[in-house]
C-alpha cells in the first residue's frame, strides 16, 4: 500500500478573503488537512473517500459552471485571470467558489487550504517532430514555423515548405559529408492563388551546376546533371516564377540521386517528446523537495496506446513508464469526436485508461472527458459531429470501469468561436447528472475489489464490468462500450448467486430477479447500468 499524506492545515475556507457561501443545498468544501491515497488508487480526502471531478484551466468567472455541472475541482492556473496577482490569489478565488485547486507548482501556495495537488507542465510527451537536415535560407526568405525547411528533405511526398517571397528565394542543404549525384528533382506544388517557381539554378559548392525550366504542373521533375557532381553545400535558387495572387509558393521537396538512384539529400524526421522523462523528473523531484505534502499529477496524451502510432514499439512502453515515475498521480486526454470526429473510436476510452493503469501500476490514474463539439482540428462546425450526454456520460463509466479514481473535463471549444467553458445546456445537466451520482456513489466507486468471481457476457457487444464491495453490499458498475452501437442482452454472472436475489439498478427505480447464479438485462447502445446486490 502507498500513501501520500498532506500536511495538516487547520484554516477555514469560509475565512478566506472574499469566500461565498456554497450554493443552497451543498455543503462547502472543507479545508484540506490531509490527502492520501490508498490501495485501489483511492483517494481519501481528510479521511474520507473522494472522487476528483476536474475542468481544465478555467477564468475565475467560469467556477460558478464548474459548480453548477457538479465538479469539485480545477486544474491549471488561467494567468490572464483578471483581478488576480498570482497564483495564489488565484486559488483564493477558486476556494471562494468551492472549488479545490490543482495547480502548477508556485511556492506561494504551499499549505493553502484549497491546494489538493501540484501538476505539471500539460503533456510533456508531446510527440514532436525534429530534423537532423541543416538547410541555411537566403537572407531574404521569410520563415514559415508550420513549415520548416527540412520537409523539403523528409521524404514525404505529401508534404511542403513555403518559400515566401518566392521569387528570388534561395537555400542551401548542407551535409555532413560530401555526396555525389548525378540528377537532380523538384517536386512542384499547385495550389490556386500561389505562385510556382519556373527557372531554377542549383550551385555546387558554390558552382552552378544546373540551371532548369519547370513545367507548371504537380509532382517530381527530374533533370540528369551534365557531368557527376560532389559537393557539401548544394544550393537551390529560385530565378522566375509564375506569378499569382501571393507572393510566397511552396514545395514539395528537392532531391539529389546517385549513380544507384539513392536519394543522398533525405533526412527523413524523427519523433521527440515535447519535454524529456529526466527533466520531468527533474521537476518533479523539485517540487517534491519543496514541498512533499502534495502529490504531484501529470497529464499525458493517449499516445501511449498503440493505436496512434506515433512512438515505435520498442521506444512506447519505456518512454512512458519512465514519465510516469515522474509524477504521484497520472492521466490522459483523449477526445475521439471532438478532437478527430470519429465516433466509432469512443472505445480508447475504455482501452486507454485500462493501458494507463497497467504502466502506473499502484498510481491513481485521471481521464479527461469532452463535453462538446467545437474543436479547432475536426472542420467546418456544421461538419462536426455532437458530443451528446449518452457519450458523455458512457465515456466517464468506460474510464471508471477500467481503474480511473477522478475524471476531468476539457470544456474548451474554438468554434464558433473561443471559450473555455462551450458546454450546451443539455449536456450541462447531464454533467450535473453523472457527478452527483459519482459523489453519491464514491465510497462504492472506491470500495474493495469484490471477492467473489464476477463476468459480464452478451451476444458480442462489448460490455465491461468493475465489482467493488462497500458497507456489506456488492456493486456492479457496468457499461456498453461498443463502438458499433450495438445494444445487447447481457449476462451477469456472479459467483454464490442464489435465484430470487433482488437486484437493485441504482438510481433507475426498478429491480431485477437473479436466476442461480447470474441475471440479464438490456444494455441500449453506450448504456451504463449500475447494480446492487444486498448482503
Amino acid at each position: 500500500m502507498r500513501h501520500l499524506v498532506l500536511a495538516g492545515c487547520c484554516v477555514c475556507l469560509a475565512t478566506l478573503s472574499g469566500s461565498a457561501p456554497a450554493a443552497d443545498g451543498e455543503k462547502p468544501l472543507e479545508p484540506v488537512r490531509s490527502f492520501e491515497v490508498r490501495a485501489g488508487r483511492a483517494f481519501y480526502l481528510n479521511g474520507k473517500p473522494f472522487f476528483p471531478l476536474m475542468a481544465w484551466l478555467q477564468d475565475p468567472k467560469n467556477f460558478p459552471l464548474l459548480r453548477e455541472c457538479g465538479m469539485n475541482a480545477t486544474a491549471g492556473y488561467w494567468r490572464s485571470s483578471g483581478g488576480t496577482k498570482n497564483a495564489r490569489e488565484y486559488l483564493d478565488l477558486v476556494a471562494a467558489a468551492g472549488l479545490y485547486g490543482i495547480m502548477p507548482f508556485d511556492a506561494a501556495l504551499k499549505d493553502h487550504p484549497a491546494l489538493l495537488a501540484y501538476i505539471h507542465d500539460d503533456e510533456p510527451d508531446l510527440p514532436t517532430q525534429v530534423s537532423d537536415a541543416r538547410i541555411e535560407p537566403g537572407k531574404q526568405l521569410r520563415i514559415n514555423r508550420r513549415t520548416p525547411l527540412w520537409k523539403l528533405l523528409d521524404g514525404d511526398l505529401t508534404s511542403w515548405s513555403v518559400l515566401d517571397p518566392l521569387e528570388g528565394a534561395s537555400l542551401t542543404i548542407q551535409l555532413k559529408e560530401p555526396v555525389t549525384a548525378v540528377s537532380l528533382a523538384v517536386h512542384v506544388t499547385v495550389s490556386k492563388g500561389l505562385a510556382m517557381p519556373k527557372e531554377v539554378a542549383f550551385e555546387a559548392d558554390g558552382t552552378e551546376i544546373l540551371r532548369a525550366t519547370l513545367a507548371p504542373q504537380r509532382g517530381r521533375q527530374k533533370f540528369d546533371l551534365p557531368r557527376p557532381a560532389t559537393f557539401r553545400n548544394l544550393t537551390f535558387k529560385v530565378l522566375s516564377i509564375t506569378p499569382g495572387d501571393n507572393e510566397w509558393g511552396s514545395l514539395g521537396e528537392i532531391e539529389a540521386f546517385d549513380r544507384d538512384g539513392r536519394n543522398v539529400l533525405l533526412a527523413p524526421p524523427r519523433m521527440v517528446s515535447r519535454s524529456t522523462p529526466e527533466k520531468t523528473m527533474e521537476h518533479y523531484r523539485q517540487i517534491k523537495s519543496a514541498d512533499p505534502s502534495r502529490p504531484v499529477f501529470m497529464t499525458l496524451t493517449a499516445n501511449f496506446h498503440p493505436h496512434f502510432k506515433k512512438w515505435p514499439e520498442d521506444q512506447r512502453q519505456p518512454l512512458y513508464r519512465a514519465f510516469i515515475a515522474a509524477a504521484d498521480v497520472v492521466g490522459y486526454d483523449v477526445y475521439p469526436i471532438y478532437g478527430w470526429n470519429r465516433p466509432d473510436w469512443i472505445h480508447l476510452c475504455s482501452e486507454c485508461t485500462r493501458l494507463l493503469a497497467d504502466l502506473a501500476g499502484e498510481k491513481p490514474v485521471y481521464a479527461w472527458i469532452e463535453t462538446s463539439k467545437g474543436g479547432q482540428w475536426t472542420g467546418d462546425l456544421d461538419r462536426q459531429k455532437d458530443v451528446t450526454p449518452v457519450h458523455i456520460r458512457a465515456e466517464v463509466w468506460m474510464s471508471i470501469c477500467r481503474g480511473a479514481t477522478a475524471i476531468g473535463y476539457f470544456t474548451h471549444i474554438w468554434k464558433p468561436s473561443y471559450s473555455q467553458f462551450g458546454v450546451p445546456e443539455e449536456n450541462r445537466r447531464a454533467l450535473r447528472q453523472i457527478n452527483d451520482q459519482i459523489a453519491r456513489l464514491t465510497p462504492a466507486i472506491l470500495g474493495a475489489p469484490a471477492k467473489r468471481s464476477v463476468k459480464i457476457e452478451s451476444d458480442g457487444a462489448k460490455l465491461d464490468v468493475m465489482a467493488r464491495e462497500h458497507d456489506g453490499e456488492l456493486y456492479l458498475f457496468t457499461v456498453n462500450y461498443d463502438e458499433r452501437m450495438k445494444g445487447a442482452k447481457a449476462s451477469v454472472r456472479v459467483e454464490g448467486l442464489t435465484a430470487g436475489t433482488v437486484v437493485t439498478v441504482v438510481d433507475e427505480q426498478r429491480t431485477l430477479r437473479a436466476s442461480d447464479g447470474f441475471f440479464e438485462d438490456d444494455f441500449a447502445p453506450l448504456a451504463v447500468h449500475i447494480y446492487r446486490l444486498g448482503r
